[in-house]
């Protein structure tokens, strides 16, 4: 299934200059600058622990103190933001012992761009009924359930944390075709995965992050012309370098 591109660029929805994040003595993200425009669905790649869900955690207004500058549709990540931000973290924080129809509830009371028709069709294609609890649910399901609550918010800006971590080989195009269909095109997503080669058909661009640098941003088609390769094979690549200039 394919998605049709804008050809119009829009102002930036994220702009971000010289961010960088230290913990302790570890440097999480070092001098990063770039901008995100609007209507499109990114993936923001890289090895363990090169800084991307530091970066998303920093978007989502969970990491508040770090140096240079972040703003989301003109504003510093804070109350505005989180509005206009979905989040999609790569571990559960849903509650086990609560119906689906509560957590429903919940987001509508919390979340004035909540769509709760939206909410019920989406989890009807996943499957999950409204009485059920996330306790005894699979990974995969809980993952499902997530994603749709957080799919249900007409959101500026979408963050996914390894959205297909704990979903089933078989089931992953299906989710895929799901998150495809309901991504508003008003918003931008951007996506963060180690399943390159299942997912690099929904990037139109890619953000490559490397021990905590930028290494590469741009569009998939131009970055494929330019390697002549998989996207798997550029961010291997990318990370060759990037290890081999540490001996330079």
């Amino acid at each position: 299934m394919e998605r049709k591109l804008r050809l119009v660029e829009s102002p930036p929805i994220v702009e971000i200059k010289e961010l960088t994040k230290t913990f302790d003595t570890v440097t999480a993200l070092d001098d990063v600058s770039l901008e995100i425009g609007e209507g499109k669905i990114i993936g923001l790649l890289g090895s363990n622990g090169s800084g991307k869900t530091t970066m998303l955690k920093i978007l989502a207004g969970l990491c508040m103190k770090y140096g240079g500058q972040v703003h989301i549709d003109g504003k510093s990540p804070g109350a505005f933001t989180k509005s206009k931000v979905a989040y999609l973290p790569d571990r559960s924080g849903l509650p086990e012992k609560m119906e689906v129809s509560e957590m429903i509830k919940i987001y509508r009371t919390f979340f004035d761009d909540f769509d709760e028709d939206k909410c019920r069709r989406l989890l009807n294609l996943f499957d999950i009924g409204l009485r059920r609890t996330t306790k005894g649910m699979s990974k995969g399901m809980t993952d499902k359930l997530q994603l749709a609550l957080m799919m249900s918010r007409n959101a500026r800006l979408y963050l996914l944390d390894e959205p297909l971590g704990g979903i089933d080989v078989e089931a992953r195009d299906h989710v895929l075709d799901i998150i495809l269909d309901n991504f508003n095109p008003q918003g931008t997503m951007i996506i963060v995965t180690h399943l390159i080669g299942e997912i690099e058909r929904l990037f139109d661009e890619i953000i490559v992050l490397e021990k905590g640098r930028l290494r590469l941003q741009g569009s998939c088609d131009d970055i494929r012309a330019k390697y002549g390769n998989s996207l798997v094979d550029c961010i291997k690549e990318i990370t060759r370098e990037s290890r081999s200039e540490q001996y330079i």
